[in-house]
């Protein structure tokens, strides 16, 4: 894909989140993943709705917190455009309680170094629902996870699961979809992929952050296999 040009307000390299109302994001299989107990470090391509792709994710992360820890690690992400660039950093801190009865928190930076927004879970043992935030701390909007059994999803396992983007007033603008891939997918590896969809016209930053906040979900909800299948 073609660059494009700066756009004022908007930080540099997200220009193109500003055309589209929709991305896909596709964690990369790990064989080593898929064979052994080794959680190793995640990798995702990001697209657009017609399947090319934008952006480029990899995380940096401590080998014994993905040892010992699995999902409830501490990891910075990092997001490069299609020419190597990093126009962004993803940073969620290492919480020793584990995922279940912890407030998580993450927190978007763009270019790295300005950060322009943070999603933090709600209060509640092994809740679904986040709100977006900005810098200041000014909340912007509401998701809202599935009401299903369990925080690894265990009932109704082959569907996607829906997580709704709601402003503050109640209305539903889009949602973050987990899709069902199939039986040895899902079972045998963390490779999940998801649908984020918003309108067109939504700042800029605010975007970045839902996908920031699709990164915190695959993780609190789906990066450990055996929970979440």
């Amino acid at each position: 894909m073609e660059s494009i040009p700066l756009i004022p307000n908007c930080p540099p390299g997200l220009e193109y989140l500003t055309q589209i109302d929709q991305i896909i994001v596709e964690q990369k299989v790990s064989l080593l993943e898929a064979f052994t107990e080794w959680e190793v470090k995640n990798k995702y391509a990001i697209y657009n709705g017609a399947g090319q792709q934008a952006y480029f994710a990899f995380e940096e992360s401590d080998g014994c917190e993905r040892l010992c820890c699995g999902a409830a690690r501490g990891y910075t992400l990092h997001i490069v455009d299609n020419f190597q660039k990093e126009v962004a950093k993803i940073t969620r801190p290492f919480l020793c309680c584990g995922n279940l009865c912890c407030q998580n928190e993450t927190t978007i930076e763009a270019p790295p170094g300005n950060v322009i927004g943070v999603v933090r879970q709600q209060f509640g043992c092994a809740s679904h629902n986040f709100a977006i935030y900005t810098p200041d701390g000014e909340a912007q909007l509401e998701i809202h996870g599935p009401n299903e059994c369990g925080f690894g999803f265990a009932c109704n396992c082959c569907a996607d699961k829906v997580f709704k983007v709601k402003t503050l007033e109640g209305d539903t603008i889009g949602d973050i979809r987990k899709k069902w891939t199939g039986m040895t997918r899902e079972y045998f590896t963390d490779a999940d992929t998801f649908t984020v969809k918003f309108p067109i016209d939504l700042n800029v930053n605010t975007k970045a952050t839902l996908i920031a906040a699709t990164f915190l979900i695959d993780f609190l909800c789906f990066e450990d296999n055996n929970a979440s299948r």
